[in-house]
């Protein structure tokens, strides 16, 4: 499937400059850039245009400079992917130099970070053409990129020591290089990353290796289809369908969930009945106690509730008691990987009896 064309548009602080670049998606990736401002002492303006093939590797450069003094340089890699200059003259000091990096950009970075495909922990060695705006020059530069996990990669060059860890996006273009560029977005862009970012930091892929041997939540996370039935004060059932969603938090240390019912399809602003749910659960193992911790947030009721939980005979159950010291057992049982069935109960005599005040059935989705 071919990549959504791009607009991106980064600040510089560190040298006063702000670049437009457009990315378009063909046969080759075609990239132009605009960079105009202060930088290193000059007003300037910039423009790029660089050809990349399918595999991120750069088959031609054109840059023009305009300044107190202009200049054009034009670069490409001829049939045996030697660099040539515009005259068709070999660059043979340019051998092996399969990237590029033109200073006053952030965008050259992403040339290897996505052609070398590094896995998190790897690194590689690399040699590039270095454009030395806002001088005419260029030279081959010996680099190093180490992929840090999270969308993060560490940049080295090694004749100069200077390093920096570039934050970039799923498509490897760059977000943020400390004290340097920064990427700007449209108000709705903004909107999406302050989202992405809460997501990101919130959620985990895996449980730390702090629960493993003690995760009795495991098998919940995902997301689940859940018929609610709620018994209510006055012997009427009500039953309505949510939504249960589970992840891994907190670096792995937690299991969240979002509770919803009736699910998000079914409600409406006017939405009006008893024991609406829109509000989540925290949990996370107590080491000194043995037990789960869990704590219940329902906005709608406003809602608060602590209890805390262990496995029994194959049961997850979890005990607390109410605002008004009732005690409060929220049980787990017949749990497959496909299903379970939830039961809350309360007892007002001390746990003498208990009363059952709704069920869950729980079907799995994805």
């Amino acid at each position: 499937m071919q990549a959504q064309d791009k607009i991106i548009v980064w600040k510089s602080t560190y040298v006063n400059t702000t670049e437009f670049t457009t990315i378009n998606f063909k046969d080759t990736i075609e990239v132009k850039g605009h960079i105009t401002g202060q930088g290193l002492g000059k007003l300037l303006n910039v423009n790029y245009l660089l050809e990349i093939n399918e595999k991120w590797e750069i088959q031609s450069v054109n840059i023009n400079f305009q300044s107190d003094s202009t200049f054009n340089i034009s670069l490409t890699k001829n049939k045996d992917n030697h660099w040539v200059n515009e005259k068709g003259k070999i660059l043979e000091q340019l051998d092996n130099c399969i990237d590029i990096d033109i200073a006053l950009t952030p965008f050259t970075n992403t040339l290897p970070i996505n052609r070398l495909g590094l896995a998190v922990g790897e690194s590689k060695e690399i040699k590039v053409v270095y454009f030395e705006l806002p001088n005419k020059n260029f030279s081959p530069a010996k680099q190093r990129y180490t992929n840090l996990g999270n969308g993060v990669y560490k940049y080295e060059n090694l004749a100069s020591g200077f390093t920096a860890n570039l934050k970039v996006d799923s498509q490897g273009f760059v977000l943020d290089y400390p004290g340097i560029w920064h990427r700007v977005f449209s108000e709705h862009e903004a909107t999406a990353r302050q989202k992405e970012g809460f997501a990101s930091s919130l959620i985990s892929d895996n449980a730390s290796d702090e629960i493993a041997g003690n995760n009795i939540y495991d098998w919940l996370i995902g997301s689940w289809n859940v018929e609610a039935v709620d018994y209510l004060e006055n012997n009427e059932i009500l039953k309505s369908q949510g939504e249960w969603h589970f992840a891994y938090v907190l670096e792995g240390r937690a299991v969240q969930d979002v509770w919803i019912a009736p699910k998000r399809s079914l409600r409406t602003p006017k939405l009006k009945q008893p024991r609406i749910r829109y509000g989540s659960s925290i949990r996370y193992f107590d080491a000194e106690s043995k037990k789960w911790c869990v704590y219940w947030f329902n906005p709608v009721s406003s809602t608060v509730s602590k209890l805390y939980g262990w496995k029994d005979k194959g049961n997850i159950v979890q005990e607390g008691t109410d605002e008004d010291g009732n005690i409060m057992w929220w049980t787990f049982q017949n749990i497959t990987n496909k299903s379970f069935h939830w039961k809350g109960e309360i007892s007002t005599d001390n746990g003498e009896t208990f009363t059952l005040q709704a069920e869950f059935f729980g079907t799995r989705k994805y």
